[in-house]
This record gives C-alpha cells, structure tokens and sequence, in this order.
C-alpha cells in the first residue's frame, strides 16, 4: 500500500521514521529539510496534486489541520483514500477518512502497534463489534453485489428521498440448448476469474434502459403503511451506489432483524457463524427461508438470488471452474462472453463465481481465447491430461478430433482440483462451443468430515482451527482413550458428542454416515497429530471409498510436547540431527528394515510411542546399540494434569516402566539430545552471515 507520511513540525520527526522503517512503500513528506525527507512547500498543495495518488495518508499533526487539508477533495468512501491522523506526541492515532473500503481502520490499527498509541476508531460497525458489511467481502475473496433485485426497503424510514427510480433487472434465464456430442467438432476447456462481470452491477447502461416508467412507485406520505420504499438498483455511478450501500449498513447496524443465507462453506462463513449477532438468523437452504419476517437478506452463494420484496447485499466466493470446447470455427469473443457469464441452463449461476477457465492446450493461439486471457485467468490441458479423466458424457467425435473422449468436462474437473461437476457438458447459443462447470471440493453445502487433531492432551494446545472445528461441528466423535474430554466442552448447543473407545470401527462408520447424508459437519477427534499413529488410514479408506469430503487439521504431537516438557532440543549441532519416529514390535507387526535395534545404529533421538506394555523388549533390542547410560525419559500423559516424567538411563528403562505402572499414553525418548547443553548453534553468532544479516 503506497502510504505519504506528512510530518508538520519537526518535533514528532522520529514518529514519523518509525512509521517509515515498519511501513513498507512509504515516504515521509515534510515542510521541513530532514535527511531522508522528501520536502514540500505547502500541505495543501501536495495534498491537492496527489489525492489521488496514495492509497494512505498519515498526517502527524493536529486533527484540525489534517480535516481542512482534506475536506476539498473528499468525494465518496468508494474512491477515497484512507487518512489517518497521529497527534504530536504519538498519543492517539485516528481514523478519519475511508475507514473500512479504505482500510484506515485497520491502518489505524497498524499504527498505534507500531507506536504504542491508542487507536481511535468511531465506525458503528466497529464499535458495536458488528461485521463491516462493506469490506467483508474482500476479508475473504468474496465479489461484492448489492441490490440486485430491485430490492424494496419496507417500513424502514432511513433515507428522506420522497421517490426513487425502481431498478428492473430481468434475471438472465437464457435458454442455452444442450450440447449434443455427436455434433461438436471441437471440445476445449477454459476457465474464467470473472472479474469482469462487476459490470452487470456497476456499468450495465443497458439494464437501466429496461426500467419502465409505469414500474416506478413514488413514495406516499399518505400510506396506511407509513412507509419509504426505496427501489434498488445496480448504480451506474459512485452516488448511486454508496446509497445502496448505506441503507443496507443501516438496516444491519441499527440491528434489523436480518436473514443470513450460507448456501457453501469456507473459512468466510465458518468466521460469520462464529460472530453472528443476535439479530441475525443463519440458513443453509434458501426454501427454509420466511422472508416476510425479515428486513435485510445477507447470502453468501455462487448462485444468484433474486426477490423483490427484500434488501440484499450478496457476497459470491470464487469456485468455480468452467472448462470450454471450441469448434474448428469458434464462436466470436462477445458471445463467448456472455456464455460464460450466463452460465448453464437453470442451474441460475453467478457470473461473478467464477474462479478459472480451462480448455484443451492446443487452443492456445486461438483468437478468442487471446482475448478470453486479457480479462480472466485460462487454464490449459493436454490431450493426454484430460482423456486421464473420467467424465458423465464422454465422445467418440471429440476423440477422433482432439485425442481425448472430453474436453469441456475433464478440463473443469481437473481445473477444480476433481471438484464436483455441477453442470455437464452444455452447448453455446450458436453451437459452436460447448461449456461444463465444477465447483472445487469442500465449498458446496453438504456433509463434511474435518479429522482434527487434539495435540497431546491440554485442551489449550489442540491448534485454533482445531478448536473452530470443534467449535460449529455438529458431530464430534472423540477417541475417549486418548483425548481428555475436555477437549470437547466448547461443542455447540444442540451437537451430538460421542465417545469412540467402546465403538468397533463399522459403529464409528454408521454413525459418521448417517449425520454426513444429513449434510452435517462431523469431527472426527485424534490425540496428538492424527498422522502419527493416528489409526486414520482405514477411516480414509472407507470416505474414499464412499466418495465422502473430508480433510485432515494437524495436532502438536506428543514427540513435540515431550521435547518442551524435557526443556530439551531433539537436534543439536555435531551431536544428533535426526528424530526416529517409531514403536516397538506388539501385536502389529514391524517390517524388518525398521526393527528397532537396526534404527538405533544411527544413535539418533528416538521417541517411540506405543510401547510401555513391552519395555522389558525395547530396552533389549535398543541396548544392542546404545550404551547402557544413554539418557532416557519417560513420559506419561504429556501436557495432562497428572502428567508425570521419570528421567534415568536406558539400562533402567523397564525397572521405571514397572514401577511406575506406566501403560497407555506414555513416550519413552531415548537418546544424548535429554538436557543436553553442549554443541551450540552458530546461527545468531555475529561472524555467521545470512540474507538477512549480512
């Protein structure tokens, strides 16, 4: 961010060299000559030449100065830049202009860090810790749409405006037909980052001449109703626009009882599930929806919405992959366009979801897909990549011409990293391109398995996405045996939480099945990191095998906690530089390369899991190689409120083991790494040199 830093009086110089040494593509300006200062002759005059120029300014000053410096080219919160304002002493820092599309508020934030001073921030939604409607969509990727449709604002006296012109914006239904393989000449994959489509809101001329004048209603002082009725539309200018935006800020902060529609799932709407306020009431599926007792609808969806009778403001993740086909004479670019933004027949697509576009690589030098790649990202595959592919329509035409059964389809699947393919293959309006869409993996609303790991046992080491897991599952299925049930007091009202020690593992499967076809968020609670002996193979296996979406959260294994509670590094300089993950050789077996008195020839730190029943066994075989007064440490229920730690030597492992009655949950570390001092990193020696110490 290109921040002028403007410095009054050289009193508050070293403020301002603060700022510059942390703030990176800053310059400090000053009405005084100081070595590394650009200087100007007058604050006003450089604030009228380059207004425009910076995308912040800081005035150390007095906040009078800064104001009347300003005020002349203040325009509107869509297009200022973010001013902010520092007093003399570095007391205060405040936030005057551009607060949330600017992003003033968080630079005020950055700078009373830097300085140690008291951020002042006066923004309703900050204040009142309400989400900044307006930025909220650039927090997480999300293109912004707001008044799409029309949207009447009922028995809300916010504006004075005694008439507004209605909006019409006819909802784009066009009947693409389908794509008949036999035909296609050609199949590519494309995809497109629709960027562009911000036009259907902002720039559509054309839409606004669609507005009737027997459409509009005129505000009526003498309704029964009292009511203002703003029509909403997508404003074709700054004025417009900023509106829109502030009705709709308005409804929210004044706390209207507000509908929050989250038709996908990513870390943005896990973030608005947490924070929600009270007034608003969170909906997976827009048909559970009562609009008529609502006043502001907030969607988070790829899929248009369209109802003209609530306000709206819809934010639209980008995830989906388009891939295309071109016939050997391709459609012209406008209407290659405008398929992509329409999307496919009924499936009610917004343009604005679209992440990438795809195609087949010998597309490449095709001239309208040169122009496609001016405005969005393209994506190319060979024909060998796409025939690895298996898709719903596969074609012998597009074999014979392109060397793979599919292009169109393959090309959106591997686009969407083997998403789901939410509309087949599809054919354009003049038949001479040939379209499927695929939504990446883990975004649509549906049953979802997040494997969490709950590190070794202390319910605050489990990671924060761990605990944000735990936080919104509906399932929580723990392995009792290992994790403290702690770990699970922070489940939300209504989740179901379930003790996995006495449950075989079909139990465990039926049990996940049912709340995942329920379209539910299930966590499945590992100790430690759930890769590390984590019994989650077979698990993988089975939602592999029934096509279920899930992901793994890491954990702080217990090796690492027993190194913190050793106070000890497992890898010193000249003395050890490896740590041998392993167990010793139970009831499931060892593969004989791995037998434990063949890893402990390298002499390496050995922490082994798994086995205190057969200590008397691991101390035998590690002897074979280890002196007997190798140090060892014995580790029982790590980070656990009853955690105990037997230090001695490995001729003494199973003498601690027995007397101690040390069974499940115990580390045994072996190895010279156990409070060893010696062997020093010359990192941070003054002769050593780096790239950032040179």
């Amino acid at each position: 961010m290109k921040t002028a830093i403007l410095l009054v009086t050289g009193n508050s110089l070293s403020l301002a060299e603060t700022l510059h040494q942390e703030m990176n593509d800053s310059e400090i300006f000053t009405l005084e000559h100081f070595p590394g200062c650009t200087y100007i002759s007058s604050l006003s005059d450089f604030i009228e030449e380059n207004f425009d120029e910076y995308d912040a300014f800081i005035f150390i000053c007095a906040m009078g100065i800064c104001v009347r410096t300003i005020a002349p080219h203040v325009k509107d919160k869509h297009t200022d830049p973010a001013v902010i304002c520092v007093d003399s002493m570095g007391r205060n820092a405040i936030s005057v202009l551009s607060g949330h599309i600017g992003q003033a508020n968080k630079i005020t934030q950055d700078v009373a860090h830097i300085l140690g001073a008291n951020p002042v921030i006066s923004t309703l939604s900050d204040n009142s810790g309400l989400w900044a409607l307006d930025t909220l969509g650039q927090e997480f990727g999300w293109e912004v749409l707001v008044g799409m449709s029309h949207a009447y604002y009922k028995n809300i006296e916010l504006l004075d405006d005694d008439e507004e012109e209605e909006y019409g914006e006819d909802e784009d239904e066009n009947e693409d037909e389908e794509y008949d393989e036999d035909e296609d000449e050609d199949e590519d994959e494309e995809y497109d980052e629709d960027d562009d489509d911000e036009d259907d809101e902002d720039n559509d001329e054309d839409e606004d001449e669609d507005d009737e004048e027997d459409d509009e209603e005129e505000y009526d002082d003498d309704e029964d109703d009292n009511s203002l009725i703003l029509q909403m539309r997508d404003g074709t200018n700054y004025n417009e626009r900023t509106k829109e935006f502030n009705v709709i800020i308005n409804l929210f902060v004044n706390k209207y009882r507000t509908a929050l529609l989250l038709e996908i799932r990513d870390e943005g709407t896990d973030y608005l599930e947490r924070t929600r306020p009270q007034h608003v009431d969170v909906y997976y599926h827009r048909n559970d929806m009562d609009l008529s007792q609502y006043k502001l609808l907030i969607i988070v969806s790829p899929f248009m919405f369209f109802d003209p009778a609530i306000a709206n403001i819809q934010y639209v993740p980008r995830i989906l992959h388009v891939g295309l086909g071109l016939a050997l004479d391709p459609p012209e670019f406008e209407e290659l366009f405008v398929n992509l933004i329409v999307g496919a027949p009924g499936k009610n697509i917004c343009g604005q979801a679209i992440k990438e576009v795809a195609t087949i690589d010998v597309k490449r030098d095709v001239e309208v897909i040169k122009e496609l790649q001016e405005l969005v990202d393209v994506r190319f595959y060979t024909a060998e990549e796409l025939s690895q592919v298996e898709v719903p329509n596969p074609s012998a035409t597009v074999q014979k011409h392109m060397g793979t059964p599919s292009v169109c389809e393959a090309a959106a699947i591997l686009s969407s990293h083997h998403g789901v393919l939410y509309a087949e293959k599809f054919k354009g309006l003049s038949k001479k391109s040939t379209f499927a869409i695929a939504i990446e993996n883990g975004y649509l609303r549906q049953g979802h398995i997040e494997i969490v790991g709950a590190g070794p046992g202390n319910p605050d080491l489990i990671s924060v996405r761990g605990r944000q897991m735990l936080e919104k599952a509906d399932l929580i299925l723990y392995a009792g045996s290992l994790v403290p049930r702690e770990l699970t007091f922070c489940a939300k009202p209504g989740a179901t939480v379930r003790n996995s020690a006495s449950m075989d593992l079909e139990e465990q499967f039926a049990l996940m099945k049912k709340f995942y076809d329920e379209d539910k968020f299930i966590v499945r609670l590992h100790t430690g990191d759930p890769c590390i002996y984590g019994a989650i193979q077979e698990q993988m296996n089975y939602f592999d095998q029934h096509q279920m979406s899930y992901h793994i959260t890491p954990g702080i294994s217990s090796f690492q906690a027993a190194a913190a509670a050793l106070k000890s590094q497992f890898t010193i300089p000249e003395k050890v530089q490896s740590i041998i993950l392993t167990r010793g050789e139970g009831r499931t077996p060892m593969p004989e390369r791995e037998q434990l008195h063949l890893l402990a020839r390298s002499q390496s730190t050995m922490c082994i899991f798994l086995s205190a029943g057969i200590a008397e066994q691991v101390q035998e075989e590690l002897l074979q190689e280890y002196p007997e007064t190798t140090p060892v440490a014995v580790c029982y229920h790590l980070t656990w409120k009853d955690e105990r730690i037997y230090l001695g030597e490995l001729k003494d492992l199973a003498k601690i083991v027995k007397e101690n009655n040390l069974t499940l949950t115990t580390m045994i570390v072996v190895g010279e790494a156990i409070g060893n001092r010696e062997g020093l990193s010359r990192l941070y020696a003054h002769e050593f040199k780096h790239l950032f110490r040179r």
